[in-house]
């Protein structure tokens, strides 16, 4: 990589860099001679030599200049880089001097000495190539002529005794100091990139999480407004059809507007339901279930939309199935998603649901789910796009065939989540086939039939029981209050948290619907209050938020139980049938 291509910033950091990682070795470098250098002088006065003050005096000048030079850069004027190139400029024409006016009778010892300087000088310093250049440039002028200009046998003298190889080690020192900074640079460059590329994807991450976190906190917003008012229309819509006094021209007014309200839910479920998958908020909960019944429920469940269609609806499951161990729920919702999606796009002819054992081992077994149907078919060039969120076969599909478009994206995630791919096979007019292969744990034990709870009367309820309704939406409160009514249980209504904490306080309850989203004291609020004196009283959730971690929140916080608007009257007779004593039992069906 060329110099050329560092940017400004780049080359600031890297002197930085460069400062800080070799700051030591460089006035390593300084010390060393500052001591080591004049300490030679001493050998002379060993030997007795007449030089020795000659010697001596220069070299306590250079360690003068040394001093001064480090003093420099310890009151931050210049680098360490820059103290140790100047020492080095220092050092050279002190040592010129030396070789010019000092004999020697042989100069292996110096020549010797020298190139160990020269090898340490490799070792510890750390300089651009330019600098090397610099200081090798001098020793190539002034080392020569120092000694030849005085006496040229000296010259001749000391290139046989070893100088040729210190000017050949001194011709080294540039290269060297320059490959060694740009192999040093390369990596920092690549340290640095890498620095600024995870600095990006940081932003870029926390960029995405905020929009994750925005779009959650949004969908949670709607769906409790959105589910609210629906809530309203649905239970209003049940409560107009229990009514058997009408004409024919209303109940088909009703019965077209509990279709469209039971659509208007299923588009919103599929959305929060999406949502939920993508913000890993899915887990799967297993139990053991009877896979016989249940195929044999979701068949029932098809037969009449199927019928509507004059579609043969057909069920194939390989014999003597084991109870499972699997989200019976999660597994239902691939498979219901799955076979409305055929009946959807078929006119005539088949939709075909199979299950076949794939194989066994005393823990597992390996299911292959199908549904295959005579419809419609998906070329090619859509089928790899069906799987996407809000995608439909646009150009087949009729108006009232319409659709979120999420329900292929959600059963593919769902089927993932088992551990599974769900796949596809088409061809234009010949239909289509949906699979997918999963591994379930598995038990051999007789799966027990639970008998259905049969009405023997209408329930009844003691004369001291009552329920409080707390909501702030006065069609909530009048949906949940006809239902109460209709069963001839006693109630109180109120429209905060506050005032259901006051009322709580003064009177007996036996069971507290209770809205989490209310102004002047929240139901989380309001049931903390309560649970102090009370940990005992049924708290249930009425709230129009179906994500897991709000009805977890609720649950951690002291409530009994939790029913997401909009609900069906049978849901929420379920709940007061289950935390108030009644006599007499009840049919759910």
């Amino acid at each position: 990589m060329n110099n050329a291509n560092y940017t400004g910033d780049f080359n600031e950091l890297w002197e930085k860099e460069s400062e800080i990682k070799y700051r030591w070795s460089n006035l390593t470098f300084c010390f060393a001679y500052l001591i080591g250098y004049p300490a030679t002088a001493f050998l002379y006065f060993l030997r007795k030599d007449p030089a020795f003050s000659l010697v001596f005096k220069a070299e306590l000048f250079f360690s003068a200049l040394v001093v001064i030079v480090l003093g420099l850069h310890f009151r931050g004027y210049i680098t360490a880089k820059k103290a140790s190139f100047l020492v080095y400029m220092a050092l050279l024409p002190v040592h010129a001097y030396i070789l010019a006016n000092v004999p020697h009778p042989s100069y292996d010892r110096a020549t010797f000495n020298m190139t160990l300087g020269l090898i340490f000088s490799f070792i510890m310093l750390k300089w651009p190539g330019r600098d090397a250049f610099i200081t090798t440039l001098l020793v190539f002028l002034l080392f020569p002529s120092a000694l030849y200009i005085g006496h040229p046998a000296y010259f001749y003298q000391f290139m046989g005794q070893g100088g040729l190889f210190f000017f050949l080690g001194q011709l080294l020192f540039p290269f060297i100091m320059y490959f060694t900074e740009k192999r040093n640079k390369r990596e920092f460059y690549y340290r640095y990139s890498l620095t600024e590329q995870n600095e990006k994807l940081e932003k870029q991450k926390e960029i995405a999480e905020n929009a994750t976190l925005a779009k959650s906190e949004f969908l949670s917003t709607m769906s409790h407004e959105i589910r609210t008012p629906l809530n309203g229309i649905v239970g209003i819509v049940h409560l107009l059809e229990e009514n058997k006094a009408r004409d024919e021209d209303e109940k088909e007014l009703i019965e077209t507007l509990k279709f469209s309200s039971t659509h208007l839910m299923a588009v919103v479920n599929d959305i929060l339901d999406f949502n939920k998958i993508n913000s890993n908020h899915v887990k799967l909960h297993a139990a053991h279930f009877d896979p016989e019944e249940l195929f044999k429920n979701l068949y029932n469940s098809f037969q009449l939309k199927a019928r509507e269609r004059n579609l043969e609806l057909v069920l194939e499951t390989s014999q003597a199935l084991p109870q499972l161990y699997a989200d019976q729920i999660r597994l239902s919702q691939i498979i219901t998603n799955l076979v409305h999606n055929a009946i959807k796009f078929t006119d005539k002819g088949f939709v075909k649901f199979s299950v076949n054992e794939l194989s066994r081992t005393d823990k597992f077994i390996k299911l292959e789910f199908a549904v295959s149907d005579s419809g419609i078919g998906i070329s090619d060039d859509q089928q790899s796009h069906v799987f996407e969120i809000f995608t439909q076969v646009k150009s087949l599909v009729k108006r009232q065939d319409g659709g979120t478009g999420l329900g292929l994206a959600i059963s593919r995630e769902l089927v993932r989540l088992f551990g599974g791919e769900l796949k596809l096979k088409s061809e234009v007019g010949k239909g289509s086939v949906f699979s997918f292969q999963i591994d379930l744990p598995y038990s051999n034990r007789p799966v027990v039939a639970q008998k259905p709870v049969e009405r023997t009367s209408d329930p009844t309820f003691g004369p001291k029981a009552r329920i409080l309704l707390v909501d702030d939406n006065a069609t909530n409160l009048m949906l949940a209050t006809r239902l109460l009514e209709r069963r001839n249980i006693p109630f109180d209504l109120a429209s905060d948290g506050k005032q259901a904490v006051e009322m709580y306080f003064s009177t007996r309850y036996d069971l507290i619907f209770m809205d989490l989203r209310m102004p002047v004291m929240d139901g989380f609020e309001a049931t903390k209050r309560i649970r102090e004196r009370d940990q005992t009283i049924p708290i249930v959730a009425l709230t129009a938020s179906a994500f897991e971690d709000e009805r977890e929140r609720a649950l951690a916080n002291g409530f009994s139980d939790y029913l997401v608007k909009p609900f069906l009257p049978d849901d929420f007779y379920k709940i007061v049938y289950a935390q108030i004593e009644v006599d007499g039992g009840f049919d759910f069906k």
